[in-house]
């Protein structure tokens, strides 16, 4: 987290020298922001802990066999 604020940080300094700085180093600055958000993305999920071993297996959920819904009527007999 602490990762991400910091380069979204320097992402800021970077749009407001855009507007500040004139001359090819605009264009470096400009270069900076459009790709430092990608960046601190990148770094902020490869930084996650992994699990420790395999998922469980998730087998078929057995379901309850059941009637008609109640409220119904049965107009299979007489």
């Amino acid at each position: 987290m602490n990762r991400y604020l910091v380069s979204m940080g320097i992402r800021t300094a970077c749009v407001v020298l855009v507007m500040v700085v004139h001359g090819p180093l605009r264009w470096a600055f400009a270069a900076g922001a459009l790709v430092l958000p990608y960046i601190a993305v990148v770094m902020a999920n490869a930084a996650r802990r992994r699990r420790d071993g395999p998922l469980a297996a998730v087998g078929p959920q057995r379901r309850a066999v059941a009637g008609p819904p109640s409220g119904t009527v049965d107009r299979t007999s007489g």
